[in-house]
């Protein structure tokens, strides 16, 4: 394919909140402002999307309709839905396709045999910890060899994909930091909740189990005694969220009963992102797994001092601890709240480590990035803007 101009299809399950959904957009919009024709192409309708797409890009949906209980039934249906992916790409004239989730990746495969087409699947988390369908995990093992190319965002990642799933072609392509991070709605104010003097130590995510928020509050009802001028906000998190037996509702019940019902706060979904990073003193991320995590490179390149447990992926490849961030080795409560006890306590580092934190955002600008994806699309690195 030598066009310059290409026509690129993104697949992935919904546009609501979410890393790989924000991901998703903000490829979608850099490909059409580079020239590209784009279609986003969901499971999910449009009616349910957090995040809204630019004017003159394509939005499409296959699969309204639910699985059924029975092998035969969810078979009939996936064929059915990778049929309706077919005609998306026929309509559309796609010359390039990735796909954002395992589902998603295994279908698009499938449905791209036989069309002169670049098809890549790309794993958006540590995949170990994902819990899949025995059937798709073993269709993801037989089929992504037949890709065109795998994104991993790590190292680690990309090693379990070449072991697990026969891969050979992977690049490694992490989350680009954006300059200026897009604001929308809904708004919500920090100053709706953080009362004028007080200090705030910020948490973003809304699944409660992956990003660790009950061994936050565990940790933070440790300490919060010594710091009384400390409050804690969590925007994402949703009381009715459940994930692996936590819920959000479980995180206002420990604070309701270490006395902090008045200094916890869960925001909900917000689009102004930037108005509560400007508001943090520390971020935190507290996450039992991550793949690349986009808010903890948001939160550094806003130059905000940042705490992180390593995971198997992400923060450990994003953090130089003790110069640009503060890594907690220990995956135990005690050591989370250790480490922030030393970071709220002491001015000085966290002055040191907001000052080293913008350096993230060379490291992971948007043209590289996007340069990286545009070479596993067989697309131009360069191209004239809309």
């Amino acid at each position: 394919m030598t066009d310059a101009r290409h026509s690129v299809c993104l697949f992935i399950g919904t546009l609501k909140a979410g890393g790989a959904e924000r991901v998703t957009v903000w490829l979608a919009s850099e490909l059409h402002r580079r020239g590209h024709d784009v279609v986003v192409l969901t499971h999910s309708a449009p009616d349910a999307d957090f995040f809204t797409l630019p004017d003159g890009i394509n939005r499409e949906t296959v699969g309204f309709d639910e699985g059924r209980d029975t092998l035969p039934g969810k078979l009939l249906v996936n064929i059915r839905r990778c049929l309706q992916v077919r005609r998306v790409l026929r309509r559309h004239r796609v010359t390039a396709m990735v796909a954002m989730m395992p589902h998603e990746s295994v279908m698009a495969v499938v449905s791209s045999f036989g069309r002169r087409m670049r098809v890549v699947v790309s794993e958006r988390n540590a995949p170990w910890h994902r819990e899949q369908d025995k059937i798709w995990t073993a269709l993801r093992r037989i089929v992504y060899r037949f890709s065109d190319a795998q994104v991993a965002q790590t190292q680690p990642i990309a090693d379990w994909m070449r072991r697990e799933t026969g891969s050979r072609s992977v690049a490694i392509i992490p989350n680009a930091v954006q300059p200026s991070l897009p604001s929308g709605p809904p708004v919500v104010r920090p100053q709706s909740f953080i009362r004028p003097g007080r200090k705030l130590l910020l948490a973003v995510g809304t699944k409660p189990y992956q990003k660790g928020f009950d061994l936050l509050i565990a940790a933070f009802a440790q300490i919060a005694n010594d710091y009384p001028e400390w409050d804690l906000a969590i925007p994402g998190l949703l009381p009715s969220r459940q994930e692996q037996g936590i819920s959000g509702q479980d995180i206002l019940d420990t604070a309701a009963r270490s006395g902090l019902t008045e200094r916890v706060f869960l925001p909900g979904h917000l689009g102004n992102m930037p108005d509560w990073y400007a508001a943090a003193d520390v971020f935190v991320l507290s996450s039992r797994f991550e793949g690349f995590p986009n808010v903890l490179v948001e939160a550094m390149g806003a130059g905000k001092a940042c705490v992180a447990f390593t995971c198997d992926t992400g923060p450990e490849e994003i953090i130089q601890h003790n110069v640009d961030g503060f890594l907690v080795r220990d995956h135990t409560v005690d050591s989370l709240a250790a480490s922030l006890d030393k970071v709220m306590r002491s001015t000085e580092l966290r002055s040191r480590l907001a000052a080293a934190a913008p350096g993230v955002m060379q490291r992971y600008a948007p043209d590289t990035v996007l340069n990286a994806w545009c070479r596993v699309l067989g697309l131009p690195e360069e191209q004239k803007t809309r």
